[in-house]
């Protein structure tokens, strides 16, 4: 959709890598690593035997095609400018393209703050934008990274990669029927408490914030029926049939070896 990613990103202490304003401070390996202690200290239930429970991790993998013209299609019908368009994609992500935040930027793109890593991240909701006045509630991004708004968020956290795929579509051009999106690639400890949370209450839950009957309007399941709200002074503004924008195509859950294990996994190839 033309949007700037990986803008907030968790650091890991002892990664040698300093966290950016507003990125929140280093968390223990454990919720990335296996093997280690995590934010609630040592981790049990661990993957036997003991030599592929150290420094090896979990990778949940995702390809979702981006509908693209039905995206500019839903932008055009709803607005009645160019920049009520970009206002409204941005409502819908939570950033605007270049990255500016929209509690950083409400009214208009800052592309010089997009590109700004000591500024594009340091922002809060809960002191900044309580009700979503600039952030709507059910922004996209907004929902994948609550901040301060969510219980337990250094328990959240994962490590997010993501590569586009297929041919860009040009600007004012109609659906070519060509495939296009994004695969992502989703690190951590535990994919239950980490990448399924996220998937089940932050993404797909329709009462997140109280909200009612909304999906992330990105990448969480729609089929129609679900609305997006912006809220405003005097009265909000209540988007309804939100369509789906992205399909998901693919998925699968894998363990990622360390070496040791990889050294322990071909030993027991060379034995059979």
């Amino acid at each position: 959709f033309g949007f700037r990613d990986r803008l907030s990103q968790p650091v890991m202490k002892g990664s040698g890598e300093e966290p950016t304003p507003g990125s929140g401070d280093p968390l223990e390996p454990g919720e990335f690593i296996l093997g280690y202690p995590d934010e609630n200290g040592p981790v049990a239930n661990l993957p036997q035997p003991a030599v592929l429970s150290r420094n090896g991790s979990y990778m949940a993998y995702r390809r979702l095609e981006e509908h693209v013209a039905v995206f500019r299609d839903y932008l055009r019908e709803n607005s009645d400018t160019n920049e009520g368009q970009d206002l409204l994609a941005a409502k819908f992500m939570g950033r605007w393209r270049s990255g500016a935040p929209l509690v950083l930027a409400p009214d208009s793109d800052d592309p010089e703050l997009g590109a700004d890593p000591m500024r594009n991240n340091d922002f809060n909701y809960q002191q900044m934008d309580p009700h979503g006045y600039a952030c709507p509630l059910g922004a996209h991004a907004r929902r994948l990274n609550p901040r301060d708004t969510a219980h337990y968020m250094n328990r959240r956290r994962m490590i997010r990669r993501g590569a586009t795929y297929g041919p860009a579509l040009p600007e004012g051009a109609p659906d070519d029927g060509q495939a296009r999106g994004i695969a992502a690639f989703i690190i951590c400890a535990d994919l239950v408490r980490q990448f399924e949370f996220a998937q089940n209450v932050w993404i797909n839950d329709k009462t997140f914030h109280e909200l009612g009957n909304e999906h992330d309007p990105i990448c969480g399941q729609q089929d129609g029926s679900l609305d997006f709200t912006v809220p405003r002074r005097p009265i909000r503004k209540v988007h309804k049939g939100i369509p789906a924008f992205t399909t998901l195509t693919g998925g699968a859950y894998f363990f990622l070896p360390g070496l040791e294990a990889l050294r322990y996994l071909a030993a027991l190839e060379d034995e059979s």
